[in-house]
């Protein structure tokens, strides 16, 4: 490849062409975009605009190993090692899911309606610590604490937090076991917890299905609240009066998770759409 395809625009369509036989053209275009910058610093505007340029023989070496195992279906936020959220870089590998866009979406809302908090936040199933980061960062007086019941997230989760200077604590446990009153009382309860059904399996890339950990995103076809009901019993026990939470879900099950909460204890229960139009997001704020 470094002999015949030297230049950013020969790489840039010979990867293109080859993503596209996985992905749709646009998304497979954006992808090999994303490879060059990652090995050469120039973002896909440049690359237009100056294809001409000559790529060194390791570089190209480098981009086309990073294109093929994304053309194997592994997602690039593993083949480089991170991804961006909220503005954050957050490690990630194997065994931790990747953060969605709709997660930023549901992160960005909390920290947009509540300048200046200074209280306590807990982030229930925080797989690589990703909301819990971007809150103490924008929050820089509140106490945040973050759980998982995957030693694996937990260990990815405490070296983003180490890089990213946040005050997070992070400790194991298992919303579907954890005992209410052994949490901290909290202002603010966010959760973005396995929510995808096993029959949704069908509708995934193999990206995420061959690759992504499973047990951080499905549920059973016969219980898709299971991860919810223990989040709301927590959220009774130990959201402070006027608190709020947050919680991520599966469109399917917008009116059935939005009615977990009891109206004697919340005074406001709302679905959210998210950016797409797609009801992504249950918010229920407590009784004073």
């Amino acid at each position: 490849m470094a002999e015949k395809l030297q230049t950013i625009s020969e790489i840039l369509h010979f990867i293109s062409d080859m993503l596209a036989r996985m992905w749709p053209r646009e998304e497979a275009e954006a992808m090999a975009a994303s490879v060059i910058r990652e090995y050469t610093g120039i973002d896909r505007a440049r690359q237009l605009a100056f294809g001409s340029l000559e790529v060194e023989s390791n570089t190209a070496g480098k981009i086309m190993s990073a294109a093929l195992r994304a053309y194997k279906g592994e997602p690039l936020q593993y083949i480089f090692g991170y991804t961006e959220f909220c503005g954050h870089r957050i490690s990630v590998e194997p065994g931790v899911l990747i953060p969605r866009p709709e997660t930023e979406e549901m992160t960005s809302l909390i920290i947009k309606e509540n300048p200046g908090f200074s209280g306590t936040v807990t982030d229930l199933c925080t797989g690589s610590g990703c909301i819990a980061i971007a809150l103490s960062l924008a929050f820089p007086g509140a106490t945040v604490y973050a759980t998982d019941n995957s030693a694996k997230a937990l260990w990815v989760a405490a070296r983003n937090v180490s890089s990213s200077g946040a005050s997070v604590q992070l400790s194991a446990s298992d919303v579907i076991t954890q005992v209410p009153s052994t949490m901290p009382q909290s202002n603010i309860i966010v959760s973005n917890p396995p929510y995808v059904t096993e029959k949704e399996k069908k509708t995934m890339h193999m990206n995420v299905l061959d690759h992504e950990p499973h047990e951080a995103l499905f549920v059973p076809d016969a219980d898709p609240l299971l991860y919810y009901r223990s989040i709301v019993t927590i959220s009774d026990a130990v959201l402070a009066g006027n608190g709020c939470i947050w919680l991520e879900i599966n469109e399917s099950y917008a009116d059935e998770t939005a009615g977990l909460f009891r109206h004697d204890i919340y005074r406001s229960v709302k679905v959210i759409e998210d950016i797409r139009g797609k009801p992504r997001f249950v918010k229920a704020e407590k009784y004073g």
